[in-house]
């Protein structure tokens, strides 16, 4: 099977086949990785504590990551595109740059490779797999597994090989970010099969940094919706414009709200503030219920410290994830982009509506963060009636929502 009949580039490098795993296949396998994980990371712990870091970023897909100085970051080549001249036998654009990073691996003379590559893909799930499959047969790869991972709402679709004795004895990871763009971030980390466990970790914090430079989040790609092809040359995507130098208007007067609730973060103390019409209950440490005459579910919110836990929308994220297995189907999902409210909190929403096995499932997850605290909020309700004019409610607590620091 010729790679090029399936209408889609084909990287520098080997690709790794990605294969459908049932579900108690796939569970076994990720307990196996959250086992190697955790050790790694006890390993890894004294010296992942405040490490020194730099932002790459990469210009023609708009997005930054955070790295450790510890990477060197050995070579990045100009963009170079290539694909067929005649338009009815076009062939998707390669894009042969990439950028390579070295990695120093814990009590180990070698180390690890991550190549950052830009792909042109715009196809489904499926396909990628099957294109992939067709490769690992013909580079005599093996196998080892295949996963996705929820990065800004949008799934990586990772696979793990082993190259064997031609490939030095290393191993590879490898992560598409299934985006809604022509050109999409593709990542392979590389490093010899008996160390490629440390590195992951310092791998998998990378992926939290992962942002855009314009601050919206991305979209997963849809193969139904028509994009613009890429052009002859490769674009720079500009990132939001920031103004130094803005005209004086006078101080901007935040709104507090009036009903309050003391929570303890790190020992810190933390006010949590309320519009007039809630009422919040069961206070204890960092968690606290919230509620309100007309709604009719509570909601469950808990603070926390940027700097001992995720970033606030890494976090919310991971919190909206988790209820996923809980869906038999999703009708709908809806992510707002992070906006600040009257009182100066930089709130965010992720809404999801579908069935679960017993029935109607509606979830809203928010956060809410001011300088390096932030609440995470959620609602649970079963009935969508109920559940829409709730929202309506929860839309105006977050208008006005904020947290102060106390002495």
């Amino acid at each position: 099977m010729q790679f090029e009949n399936l209408g889609v580039p084909k990287p520098t490098w080997n690709r790794i086949s990605m294969v459908k795993l049932n579900f108690e296949r796939l569970h076994n396998e990720r307990y196996r990785m959250n086992f190697a994980l955790l050790a790694s990371t006890i390993a890894l712990f004294t010296t992942q504590q405040d490490v020194p870091t730099k932002t790459f970023t990469e210009p023609y897909l708009g997005m930054q990551f955070t790295y450790p100085t510890t990477w060197v970051m050995e070579k990045t080549t100009t963009p170079t595109l290539t694909g067929s001249k005649k338009p009815s036998k076009r062939k998707p654009k390669v894009d042969k740059s990439r950028t390579l990073f070295l990695i120093p691996i814990e009590n180990s003379l070698n180390k690890a490779e991550l190549e950052v590559v830009r792909t042109e893909y715009h196809a489904s799930i499926d396909l990628w797999q099957t294109i992939q499959l067709r490769e690992s047969e013909l580079d005599k790869t093996q196998i080892v597994r295949q996963w996705e991972q929820d990065i800004l709402g949008v799934p990586m679709l990772f696979s793990r090989i082993d190259l064997g004795q031609k490939g030095g004895g290393n191993s590879a990871i490898v992560g598409l970010f299934y985006t809604r763009s022509s050109f999409k971030l593709l990542l392979r980390l590389t490093a010899p099969t008996s160390e490629i466990d440390k590195v992951t970790y310092q791998f998998n914090k990378m992926l939290e940094t992962l942002r855009y430079t314009d601050g919206k989040l991305p979209q997963e790609d849809d193969p139904s919706i028509d994009l613009d092809p890429v052009g002859k040359k490769l674009v720079p995507v500009a990132p939001t414009p920031r103004i130094i130098d803005a005209p004086t208007k006078g101080p901007k007067v935040l709104f507090k709200a009036p009903v309050t609730a003391d929570l303890v973060v790190s020992t810190r103390k933390i006010t949590l503030r309320l519009p007039q019409s809630w009422v919040p209950e069961q206070a204890k440490d960092n968690v606290v219920d919230l509620k309100e005459a007309s709604l009719t579910a509570p909601l469950h919110l808990q603070v926390f410290s940027s700097l001992d836990s995720d970033l606030a929308p890494t976090a919310l994220l991971k919190l909206a994830a988790k209820d996923l297995n809980e869906y038999t189907t999703v009708a709908s999902r809806e992510d707002s982009s992070q906006k600040i409210n009257s009182a100066g909190c930089t709130v965010a929403t992720v809404w999801r509506e579908g069935k679960s096995s017993s029935g109607d499932l509606i979830v809203g997850h928010a956060s809410g963060s001011m300088g390096e605290y932030y609440f995470l909020l959620t609602y649970r309700q079963t009935d969508k009636a109920l559940a829409k004019a709730d929202r309506k409610v929860i839309e105006a607590l977050l208008k006005q929502i904020s947290l102060e620091t106390n002495p």
